[in-house]
């Protein structure tokens, strides 16, 4: 027979459980109604209502703020994504692929199409987010792991094409970033999904930005500006 300090145990992990349940449900609200009105033009209430929640609290209960919401879903999500690519670049490690641009370019891509063939609207939450001036300043969560910020995709990235001037691989690395997010979530956006045809056609597209030669009208601006 069970005493009482084991049903109240039991109580506890239902009322964990349902908490943490309410919680994840509120985040994928949220991430929805940002990915597709914008960061700025959803409120809370907007989402508790959505997220079919009486509380009008409960996201001040289980987030703090509107920012910590933010900073949770964005936690929440680079948590798989981070996970995902770090098999992917052991891998590459392992097949002496690190340097290579289509394996860094699928390094990026290849999480997002998957987080979008899961249904999930995080890139095109991340492509709202990146036209937001505060994003890394009030949103970025200041305690995820380093592994797998921006800063470290792009460093992989510039590591792929130390054959082109510093100016073009920064100015690359920016291009792809952006051009990749959204693109990705137009399709997220869409509904229709991303066959792997078209997937493999954007990732050719993509290497052939990072990889062109880069012209000799270009590499005499720059050669200006240098010396301005």
């Amino acid at each position: 027979m069970a005493g009482p300090g084991t049903e109240m145990s039991a109580t506890a992990r239902r009322r964990n459980a349902s908490g943490e349940s309410t919680r994840v449900m509120l985040m994928e609200v949220a991430e929805r109604l940002f990915a597709t009105r914008g960061i700025e033009a959803v409120t809370l209430r907007e989402i508790q209502e959505a997220a079919g929640q009486s509380n009008t609290s409960v996201i001040r209960y289980h987030f703090g703020s509107r920012d910590g919401l933010i900073r949770a879903l964005i936690a929440f999500r680079l948590s798989t994504l981070g996970t995902e690519r770090q098999e992917m670049l052991a891998r590459m490690r392992d097949e002496g692929r690190e340097a290579d641009p289509r394996a860094v370019v699928w390094l990026l891509v290849r999480p997002l199409a998957n987080s979008i063939k899961a249904g999930e609207m995080f890139v095109p939450f991340l492509a709202r987010l990146s036209e937001e001036p505060r994003a890394r300043t009030d949103y970025w969560p200041d305690h995820l792991d380093d592994d797998w910020t921006q800063e470290r995709l792009e460093e992989l990235v510039e590591a792929a094409l130390q054959d082109l001037p510093e100016r073009v691989r920064r100015g690359r690395t920016f291009q792809l970033y952006t051009s990749l997010l959204n693109v990705l979530a137009e399709s997220a956006r869409s509904g229709h999904g991303i066959g792997e045809a078209q997937l493999h056609n954007y990732v050719d597209g993509w290497v052939g930005m990072l990889t062109a030669p880069v012209s000799y009208e270009t590499r005499g601006l720059f050669a200006e500006s240098e010396q301005r």
